[in-house]
């Protein structure tokens, strides 16, 4: 089934690991999220409790951290639940190449760019790459990191590098747990690139008068608001370093966040819609070709309408409105009229608008330890007022 297409690949992996993936038809994946928190967050809380009691209260520092309270908290069981919304979106669309009839010449070439997405996201090796990714990255950061930056409950113990106990099943097991998942999704994503560029590729048939203004393709940028979830996991872990980095050094300077802010906003609007863009080109010919044969029949009827109803003087015969051909040339204008309102994206700012707003809530928290509330609520009732 093509519909199913991207169900798979490996930000599901570590679930099949742990026995604990849920059935294709079961929506509910209550399982995975908590599995994720029993074994990324819990573990940490519980380690930092010993190693607490034990002599070092530095460790209790752990449950002022916001930033890893907020990557798997929320964001890691974010990651899982967008599958939830970006899967079937995938499937919905992939099916409806087909359905609808738009690759009808090319349904060979189709069911091949099918075969091999499946192919590639089911490999083997693509579960060992992306597990060995995020292994990459935390021995960089481990290489790399500074304890100033660092907070304390990292510290003072006998793992590597001094990493106290629950600095050391942060590191390998609760950042690959969320590191892994990541890496899977952007393997699924490079897929997705991939088959919307080879769908861009063959002969679709698209209509320049569509009334989506997109030649029909307009049905692609519905995958747009399925990342909302995948925004607002990424928003989130980024909120939560700002927000550790101005607890701990106590900055609290406005707009200190923005930059981070609009970085998020830019990758998650890369991620969405970047995809669709695969299309310009073809929607820029279908509008060339629309403009040139449209426009043409236009003029045409337009000259034989003005010679049967209109006098030389230009004065108008008000019959003409009661007519089939002031019925008939009014619709064809209207068609023609979504030719020339074509263009050359198959989506719109108004479709951005909920992965946007998605990616910016985590950062709310930011804004009102920047911003004191006193002066955010007198900036709202002078707008009201």
């Amino acid at each position: 089934m093509d519909n199913d297409l991207f169900e798979g690949g490996p930000p599901l992996a570590w679930q099949k690991a742990l026995h604990i993936v849920r059935r294709p038809e079961d929506r509910l994946i209550g399982r995975p999220v908590l599995a994720a928190v029993m074994l990324g967050w819990l573990p940490i809380a519980v380690l930092a409790l010993v190693v607490a009691v034990t002599g070092h209260p530095t460790a209790l520092s752990f449950f002022r951290d916001v930033a890893v309270h907020a990557r798997f908290l929320i964001a890691l069981p974010l990651i899982i639940l967008a599958e939830v919304d970006i899967i079937p979106s995938f499937g919905r669309i992939v099916h409806h190449f087909l359905s609808s009839g738009m690759v009808s010449k090319d349904r060979e070439r189709y069911f091949e760019a099918v075969a091999s997405t499946r192919r590639l996201l089911d490999a083997k090796w693509a579960t060992y790459v992306t597990l060995s990714l995020a292994y990459a990255v935390v021995i960089a950061l481990l290489a790399s990191i500074n304890r100033e930056n660092t907070p304390a409950w990292y510290w003072g113990g006998p793992g590597p590098l001094g990493l106290s106990l629950p600095g050391v099943w942060h590191a390998f097991i609760s950042l690959p747990l969320l590191l892994w998942p990541c890496f899977g999704w952007l393997w699924r994503l490079l897929l997705w690139w991939r088959f919307l560029a080879l769908m861009s590729r063959m002969d679709l048939r698209l209509i320049p008068a569509h009334p989506d203004h997109s030649g029909g393709l307009k049905f692609v940028s519905t995958s747009i608001r399925a990342y909302r979830l995948l925004a607002g996991a990424i928003g989130t872990i980024v909120a939560g370093t700002e927000m550790n980095r101005m607890l701990r050094l106590g900055e609290s300077t406005p707009f200190a966040y923005r930059n981070a802010a609009i970085i998020v906003v830019v990758l998650v609007v890369v991620l969405s819609a970047g995809p669709l863009v695969m299309f310009v080109t073809r929607l820029r010919d279908t509008r060339l070709r629309g403009i040139l044969h449209y426009g043409k029949l236009g003029s045409e009827v337009g000259a034989e309408f003005e010679q049967k109803w209109l006098s030389k003087k230009g004065d108008a015969d008000m019959s003409a409105l009661e007519v089939q051909d002031f019925s008939a040339m009014t619709d064809l204008y209207q068609v023609v009229g979504n030719v020339y309102d074509g263009t050359d994206l198959p989506f719109s700012l108004k479709d951005l608008t909920p992965v946007v707003v998605a990616a910016l809530i985590p950062f709310i928290p930011v804004v009102l330890l920047t911003v004191p509330l006193a002066q955010i609520l007198q900036t709202v009732k002078s707008l009201l007022l």
